[in-house]
């Protein structure tokens, strides 16, 4: 009979040593601040604005990028030089990457200017894209750059430069061999020259023959 109160007692007293074990309430403690922490949701995306100003003529220009890298827009103010407080607004919802460099010039000599907004995608291959305007009173009216945004070549991979060169707009690209990673040269580029052509009511890009 004593052995047997005896090996009751000792259950009893393993038991409660289990009970009181500081691992095992460090695994329960480990486990309830776990239930109960907060729920980790999708950093936000930082928002980002970017500016360009120029002058032509007696035109005061002002272009605008702002928002995140997937829902931006594009603001467009056009006013007088000799009136800094009033100005005409266009906004280009959605726009795709980010707002690089500013080009102004008149290609189709008509008298009126056109804007040219370059922008450049994030990311490695950093595709070039054009938003063009042609900058009029009372109005600024959108530019055809169709041409320019579904342009298909084998050796082009992105990384645009744009520039005004006399009366066109001329593309580079670093060249590249149909499946080699890198350029064929430092000094290989393609080259597309783009004009201004009257379509309709509206103007487009068109690349040269």
């Amino acid at each position: 009979m004593d052995h047997i109160l005896f090996r009751l007692s000792l259950l009893a007293v393993v038991i409660c040593t289990a009970c009181n074990s500081p691992m095992q309430n460090e695994q329960e403690r480990a486990a309830k601040d776990s239930a109960n922490a907060p729920v980790q949701g999708v950093p936000e995306e930082k928002s980002e604005s970017i500016s360009l100003d120029t002058t032509y003529g007696d035109y005061r220009i002002s272009a605008i990028a702002s928002g995140t890298g997937s829902m931006r827009d594009l603001i467009l103010a056009v006013g007088s030089k000799k009136d800094s407080t009033q100005a005409d607004s266009t906004i280009e919802h959605d726009v795709k990457g980010q707002l690089k460099n500013m080009m102004i010039a008149d290609l189709d000599g008509n008298g009126k200017p056109e804007l040219y907004l370059q922008m450049l995608s994030e990311g490695t291959g950093r595709f070039g894209k054009i938003y063009a305007f042609e900058i009029g009173r009372p109005k600024v009216t959108r530019i055809n750059t169709f041409s320019l945004d579904t342009m298909q070549q084998k050796d082009y991979r992105g990384q645009d430069t744009f520039f005004i060169k006399e009366k066109t707009l001329v593309r580079t690209f670093p060249a590249f061999r149909e499946g080699d990673p890198d350029a064929l040269t430092a000094n290989t580029k393609g080259i597309i020259i783009y004009h201004l052509q009257k379509a309709g009511d509206t103007l487009k890009l068109v690349p040269a023959k």
